[in-house]
């Protein structure tokens, strides 16, 4: 058994963002990483190749977006990250989609507005250089998939499906909230949402007003399609098209990011919107195939009057299709005075926090600020 003062679960923006941000305050203690992915990134990760090692493609977001007069108080988070390179203003141009596929001016969108900042050489060396700036005392569990969490004796107890992982913490913060929302009954196949079966109601008042605040919270389902191309005939391509309703209407895409590689090819992201049933186990497979037949028709219909005509659907490889299953909180929140519930010494944070930049990564720092407070005074 590996114990430890604080165990985190995800390495994405928020949670990598938080150990930076303690480290900064002064935390010495133990942490321990969870993550069930190959390494930090979360919705800002980025998917390699093992045949071309040149080959990166960003698959969940593209870019930090900060509204004007958030970076100030952003700036302990940002800041490190300018100074050595690893975030950078996004210079390429922005153009939207319109319903005839053709390029036009970006719609306004709180995603499209304020300080946009790309990670450099790609997004996950964001969530990589936050990490990096954490307490030194971190143990880091990548490929770690949850399937067991007990509160006893004033711990937390987490472990995979054999056991054979058990981690013992004194506190926890879950930095997404599948762990503590309904939805991990269909999607994990959890026979009750794993937060609530830890520590029963009437035990923490305020984590039960917690937990009925996340059950609230409805969040879109992503389906992104990655494709490599060989190089456009453009040499100003675009950084990104964001589809306009009536292009969002007929393609149900949100948007197309394109990623020039180093080999000179041209990687590209299709953002496909919500499939029309439940996902569980037994239906991804299906929902997956579906969703890259879909969006690789649209890809077809929506390039056909671009520059090169339907070679780039003909030249077009799939990379296959990456599911978000919680992209984008769109209605209700977790209010910031839940963030903390010090008597179960359970955390959260996230883009899902009520406050400034709810739903952006901007929302996700600015919660990691205010659980960070927190946490530095429950020592």
């Amino acid at each position: 058994m590996t114990a430890v003062d604080l165990a985190v679960i995800g390495a994405g923006l928020s949670g990598c963002a938080l150990l930076a941000r303690l480290k900064q305050l002064g935390f010495s203690g133990s942490v321990a990483l969870i993550e069930a992915g190959r390494g930090p990134g979360g919705r800002t990760a980025t998917r390699r190749s093992r045949r071309d090692q040149g080959w990166s493609l960003d698959h969940g977001a593209p870019l930090i977006n900060v509204s004007a007069g958030a970076d100030d108080e952003l700036a302990p988070l940002l800041e490190p990250l300018v100074r050595q390179g690893q975030l950078e203003p996004e210079t390429r141009i922005l153009k939207g989609l319109d319903g005839r596929g053709e390029w036009v001016n970006p719609p306004q969108h709180p995603l499209l507005a304020g300080w946009l900042l790309r990670g450099v050489p790609e997004m996950a060396a964001v969530s990589a250089g936050l990490l990096a700036l954490g307490p030194e005392d971190l143990q880091c569990h990548f490929g770690l998939r949850l399937r067991w969490i007990e509160r006893r004796d004033g711990l937390w107890l987490l472990a995979d499906s054999e056991r054979s992982q058990v981690i013992a913490a004194r506190r926890l913060v879950m930095s997404g909230n599948l762990l503590a929302h309904p939805r991990s009954l269909s999607m994990l196949a959890w026979p009750d949402v794993p937060l609530r079966s830890a520590v029963a109601v009437g035990e923490d008042d305020q984590l039960d007003q917690a937990l009925a605040s996340i059950a609230a919270i409805e969040a879109t389902v992503r389906w992104n399609l990655m494709l490599s191309l060989p190089a456009p005939p453009l040499a100003d391509w675009p950084r990104m098209l964001w589809c306009l309703p009536e292009a969002q209407e007929r393609w149900g895409l949100e948007r197309l990011v394109f990623q020039p590689q180093a080999s000179g090819r041209l990687g590209v992201v299709l953002h496909g919107f919500d499939a029309d049933e439940p996902i569980t186990p037994e239906s991804q497979p299906r929902l997956l195939q579906q969703q890259e037949e879909r969006q690789r028709a649209a890809w077809g219909e929506l390039t056909a009057g671009w520059p090169g005509g339907s070679g780039w659907a003909n030249q077009a490889e799939s990379l296959g299709v990456m599911r978000w299953g919680a992209s984008l909180p769109i209605k209700g929140s977790l209010p910031t005075r839940l963030q903390w519930c010090a008597a179960s010494g359970v955390g959260f944070c996230g883009d899902w926090i009520d406050g400034p930049g709810y739903g952006r990564c901007e929302g996700a720092l600015h919660s990691v600020l205010h659980l960070a407070e927190q946490l530095m005074g429950s020592n």
